[in-house]
C-alpha cells in the first residue's frame, strides 16, 4: 500500500537532535513558499532520475525555481532529495505509476490540471491522519515526484505548476502548525544530524 512505511526515517531520540529552538521560524506564508520551492526542486530531480527532464519541463519549473525561496532552501533540499531518493529505491513500486495507484481513471489518466493535486491531497490526508513526522513529509514529496513523472509521461507539461501549488495547499491545510513547532523545513536538518559531543580544539589531538 502506498503509505505503510512512513516511519522509515523516524527519530531515534537517543542519537538524533531535536530541532534547534534558537532558529528564527519563518512566517506561515514563507513556510508555504519554501515548501512549494522544495517541491519544484524535488520534481526536477525526480524527473532527471527518471530520464524525463527536458526543456519543456525546465521552462515550466523556472518560475518556481528562480525565486528567493530557492536560495533560502539551498541547505534543505539536498537532505530532502537524498531521503526521497532512498524511499524511491526502497519502495520502487510505491513511488512509480502513482496516478494508477490513486486514481480510478483508466491507466491513471490525469484528465485535467486539478487531478494530480487532488490525488496528492487524498494521499496526504491518508498519510497525516494519525500523526505527522518527517518520514511522512518526505513521503509526500516523493508522491508528488511520482505524480510529476506521470504528468510528463502523459504529455501534460502545463499541469506541473498546479501540482506544486497543490503541495502548497497541503502544507497550508495539514502541516503548517506542525512545521512551525518543529523548526519549519529547517527542522529536517536537525532531524537527520547526529548529536556531536562538544569538544575543544585540543580534544582533537587526544
Amino acid at each position: 500500500m502506498l503509505l505503510e512505511h512512513e516511519d522509515t526515517f523516524q527519530d531515534n531520540k537517543k542519537s538524533w537532535k531535536k530541532p534547534r529552538s534558537s532558529k528564527i521560524i519563518p512566517s506561515g506564508e514563507d513556510i508555504i513558499t519554501e515548501g512549494k520551492c522544495l517541491c519544484g526542486q524535488y520534481i526536477r530531480a525526480r524527473l532527471k532520475r527518471a530520464g524525463f527532464l527536458n526543456r519543456k519541463v525546465t521552462q515550466r519549473l523556472r518560475t518556481m525555481l528562480d525565486t528567493p525561496a530557492a536560495f533560502s532552501t539551498r541547505e534543505i533540499f539536498p537532505a530532502l532529495n537524498a531521503m526521497g531518493e532512498e524511499l524511491e529505491r526502497m519502495h520502487p513500486r510505491i513511488y512509480s505509476n502513482v496516478s494508477r495507484q490513486l486514481s480510478r481513471a483508466a491507466f491513471g489518466e490525469l484528465q485535467c490540471a486539478d487531478t494530480a493535486p487532488f490525488l496528492l491531497h487524498a494521499a496526504a490526508k491518508e498519510l497525516f491522519k494519525n500523526e505527522i513526522n518527517w518520514g511522512k513529509i518526505v513521503s509526500m514529496f516523493a508522491v508528488a515526484g511520482g505524480l510529476a513523472v506521470d504528468i510528463v509521461r502523459q504529455g501534460h507539461y502545463d499541469y506541473l505548476n498546479r501540482l506544486i501549488d497543490g503541495t502548497g495547499d497541503v502544507i497550508e491545510e495539514d502541516l503548517l502548525p506542525w512545521l512551525r513547532d518543529n523548526g519549519s523545513f529547517y527542522g529536517l536538518l536537525d532531524h537527520i544530524r547526529p548529536v556531536v559531543p562538544e569538544q575543544s580544539f585540543l580534544n582533537w589531538f587526544t
